[in-house]
């Protein structure tokens, strides 16, 4: 490890290390928490580095706020993780902290984190809150033995394996805490050679750096959050001795969390959560029907209706003319009627639901249910609706009107369309009661002046009454380019009187199941075809 790594600067009174490796699977805490390995990113540091305090010590069971030793001069994120210059407090425990940081074995820096998620044994963020200097750290990378760095590669090269293998166990030895070294079976002056040799090379290796350590072989901390807790009761009822464990720092309490789920089978969200029930959420307003209040409307009491009128289109319904009188013969014409006929036709829809709905009484789910399938009936009906004023208008021929003035080019087509529909169904002498304009059209209108647009057709159905209150105006998928006006009476609805549509629900015990189901009929029967009128804008260019 680069000596740059951990430093002392006890004139300036500054360390600088490395505190929280990349890379780098952590000691396992005492709480019981699995390692965490970080990564680049995963750690938040502040944009003040002075609010990360240093400490000779983390929070621990009898000390929950460790005294400030200093703070944070500089903090920065390199390849190998995340670098401090701390910069000590000038007291006689600053003073201490320099004199601890200069030690054989060096003190090992470790991160006060707080936040963390983790993925697995994989942080995914966290924040930077405080250093301590500790005995033993979270992490073997931070922390530096700096004085043979420079022979380490000569060590292992030219002095043999076997020297190497014990100097690093020399240094596991002095690492340990409080580890005694066994006491030789021997009698005064008998102490073999071998031995003295590796007892005088325990002091120079005591800063061999920390690759050449056993990591396996190193104490493992023994103490845990329970034992913590069972340590204080024990030290409240006359045993103060029982804390003694826990006392000198070696509990890594740091970067100890607690987890929303995982590793392994830690599920505690699952089990305390408590959810909160939203029910239905909001989709779309309830459909209302756009076409077939346009057409003249009546209950259907048969499944079959059967009507007549006058051959009009022959020219055989009744007539008059003019009469001389004295016993003349009136004027008579020829006379024929037309039957017009209707089957009803059907909408249906069911499901299978579990009863446990009605079990429990969850209304909300039938009701929603119900609401959905009624709507579903209106849209249904209502697309019938505008199929049947498609299918019985009578396009209009452009090419027999008359030229259009000047003034219509500063018109929307398909106001023009509409003008001319409207003057086509009151020459039928009904009354134009609506207009569907194709949605290009119908842009191109509303984007016009709203006083204008008014005015000229109220201008236009000047020919009846001069008023426009009771004519709709609307878009609809009518076609390309076209317009359909038309006489609300011309077409007839036909529907079920009463509640409709018909809402039925069956007992399915062999399944324990409920069956919803709606059913409707409907039928639609034209009057008068040459009422309703199509005009197709296209057709003016022709015309032209």
């Amino acid at each position: 490890m680069p000596d740059a790594l951990f430093s002392v600067d006890v004139a300036a009174r500054r360390i600088r290390g490395l505190v929280l490796p990349y890379g780098e699977m952590s000691n396992p805490s005492v709480s019981g928490t699995d390692p965490v390995m970080f990564s680049a990113g995963t750690v938040e540091i502040p944009t003040d580095p002075t609010v990360v305090t240093l400490s000779g010590e983390h929070p621990s069971a009898d000390n929950l706020i460790p005294d400030a030793l200093g703070r944070a001069v500089e903090i920065e994120e390199t390849e190998a993780g995340i670098v401090a210059e701390l910069e000590v407090a000038r007291t006689p425990d600053g003073d201490a902290l320099l004199a601890r940081a200069q030690e054989t074995p060096r003190p090992r820096l470790s991160a006060e984190l707080r936040g963390l998620v983790r993925r697995g044994a994989e942080a995914v963020t966290s924040r930077l809150r405080g250093v301590a200097v500790v005995p033993v750290g979270a992490f073997q990378s931070a922390a530096l033995f700096a004085a043979l760095d420079p022979i380490a590669e000569e060590l292992e090269g030219e002095l043999g394996d076997d020297l190497a293998d014990r100097i690093a166990d020399a240094v596991v030895e002095r690492l340990t805490p409080d580890a005694a070294p066994a006491a030789p079976d021997l009698t005064e002056g008998d102490e073999p050679e071998a031995e003295r040799e590796e007892e005088d090379m325990t002091a120079a290796a005591a800063t061999v750096p920390a690759g050449l350590q056993r990591p396996a072989t190193t104490k493992k901390d023994e103490t845990s959050a329970d034992g913590l807790f069972a340590a204080l009761a024990a030290s409240k009822q006359g045993s103060p001795e029982a804390l003694a464990p826990f006392r000198g720092g070696d509990a890594l309490f740091a970067i100890s969390t607690l987890q929303h789920s995982g590793p392994s089978t830690v599920t505690i969200g699952a089990d305390t959560q408590q959810p909160r029930y939203l029910g239905e959420l909001w989709e779309r307003q309830p459909y209302k029907r756009r076409y077939v209040p346009l057409l003249a409307h009546d209950t259907l009491t048969s499944y079959k209706a059967v009507g007549w009128k006058f051959d009009y289109a022959n020219d055989k319904a009744p007539k008059v003319g003019d009469y001389t009188g004295n016993t003349a013969e009136v004027p008579s014409n020829a006379l024929d009627t037309i039957q017009v006929t209707a089957d009803a036709a059907r909408i249906a829809g069911g499901h299978k639901l579990d009863r446990r709905f009605i079990d429990f009484n969850d209304q909300q789910v039938i009701a929603a249910y119900f609401r959905e399938v009624t709507g579903d009936v209106a849209r249904k009906t209502d697309a019938k609706a505008l199929a049947a004023i498609i299918a019985a208008a009578t396009p209009l021929d452009v090419t027999e009107l008359p030229e259009p003035s000047t003034a219509a080019d500063a018109v929307a087509p398909g106001l023009v369309a509409v003008v001319d529909g409207a003057l086509q169904v009151i020459a039928t002498e009904n009354r134009p009661s609506y207009a569907l304009v194709s949605p290009e059209l119908w842009r191109e209108i509303i984007l016009k002046p709203k006083d204008a647009t008014l005015e000229y057709l109220r201008a236009a159905f000047g020919l009846e009454d001069g008023e426009v209150a009771n004519f709709r105006l609307q878009p609809a998928a009518v076609g390309t380019g076209k317009v359909i006006v038309g006489a609300k009476e011309a077409i007839t609805f036909y529907e079920l009187g009463g509640e409709s549509p018909i809402r039925v629900e069956g007992i399915d015990p062999h399944h324990g199941a409920i069956d919803p189901a709606v059913f409707a009929y409907w039928a639609t029967i034209t009057a008068n075809a040459r009422a309703v009128v199509s005009v197709d804008t296209a057709t003016y260019d022709t015309a032209e």
